[in-house]
């Protein structure tokens, strides 16, 4: 762990803060010690001579403070989180080649997590709760003229609206608890699928795709929360589907790979992160499917950048749930309604918690 760091330096009583360069300070009693963002104090000896009631008024502001923090910076990947939603590519056929055409898409994205932020020498701690909302208006459309032997697809997707929430909390030997919270409302940042390639060999299928998230969404660094996060990432899939026609059982695996750009604001940078869907479905009827769908997360690059003052660390995470997949026969496969939630198995260094999805489209 290196042994200096950014940190917010107040001198004086209502005075600003100032960015300096100090020590990292060792936790010891009567002190927390925040990864991702640190305030440092000079003006606290005078400040144990204030009336308790003050005191406890600075300890609230600590604790929204620390809610800014984790919403910017964390332990693994900036926020303790990405732009990967866990098991959000899963879904049903994932590899099997669409039918040509135009299609509309609409997807809510639902995640509720929570994550121990601070220690104060064993006799406190800091609790994080974070929701986020995203609904996603997406549009694909598949070329019926082969590409390189296999089906191109292309499209895109806005979140319209997103909300994002969180509170942090303070458990203080002398003081109690003390908490903070804040939200943000507004337009997401984008998905573009330049390409997405589909061959079919049998009952096997592959699948070749690229995502680009373009960050069009709100950020104010200044801000305690934002639904944007003020960096571009590439996300590289290769999709595996095998499909059984005779049981109607299908087994998919979806690697990839996203890189992430710098975050100008904050000069932090996440580390490559490779993540894996993997599905085991089954149609029970000619309308009905359901499955048993999880995800496999692994941050395989440390974070960077002088934003990532605590130094490179780095994230795992595992999650299982089920699916169920209605696509009304009488439509002809047009229309499809897929829900979804996953629960968080495993975690380090990552928000645990629940993921859960509604997805709902048309093909014209």
């Amino acid at each position: 762990m290196p042994t200096t760091m950014k940190a917010a330096v107040v001198h004086e009583f209502r005075a600003p803060p100032s960015i300096e360069e100090v020590p990292v300070p060792e936790v010891g009693f009567g002190q927390i010690l925040v990864k991702g963002g640190v305030v440092v104090c000079t003006a606290c000896g005078q400040a144990r001579a204030k009336a308790s009631r003050k005191t406890s008024k600075r300890l609230i502001w600590a604790a929204g403070l620390a809610a800014c923090v984790v919403a910017h910076s964390a332990e693994a990947s900036e926020g303790a989180a990405s732009y990967y939603f866990a098991g959000g590519f899963g879904s049903f056929m994932v590899a099997v080649p669409p039918a040509p055409g135009f299609s509309i898409a609409s997807q809510t994205l639902m995640y509720g997590g929570q994550a121990s932020r601070a220690v104060l020498n064993g006799r406190a701690t800091s609790g994080l709760n974070a929701f986020a909302l995203y609904e996603f208006l997406g549009a694909s459309y598949v070329f019926d003229q082969p590409v390189l032997g296999g089906r191109l697809q292309v499209g895109a997707a806005v979140p319209i609206p997103s909300y994002a929430t969180t509170m942090v909390s303070l458990q203080t030997r002398n003081f109690g608890a003390f908490s903070g919270s804040a939200s943000d409302f507004g337009i997401g940042d984008s998905l573009l699928n330049p390409f997405a390639l589909y061959w079919s060999f049998g009952e096997f299928n592959v699948k070749l795709t690229e995502y680009v998230v373009v960050p069009t969404g709100h950020y104010d660094i200044n801000g305690t929360i934002n639904v944007g996060r003020n960096y571009w990432a590439f996300d590289t899939q290769l999709g595996l589907t095998w499909f059984h026609k005779a049981t109607r059982t299908e087994v998919s695996l979806l690697p990839g790979l996203m890189l992430n750009t710098t975050n100008p604001a904050t000069d932090y940078k996440t580390g490559a992160e490779f993540h894996l869907d993997f599905m085991v479905n089954q149609f029970v009827t000619d309308d009905v499917a359901i499955g048993l769908q999880g995800y496999w997360y692994k941050q395989i690059e440390g974070d960077s950048g002088s934003g990532a003052i605590l130094g490179p660390f780095m994230g795992e995470s595992f999650g299982l749930g089920p699916a169920v997949l209605w696509a009304p026969e009488q439509l002809k496969g047009r229309y499809a309604l897929i829900l979804k939630w996953t629960h968080d198995v495993s975690n380090t260094n990552r928000l645990n918690g629940d993921w859960g999805q509604v997805t709902m489209s048309w093909r014209f």
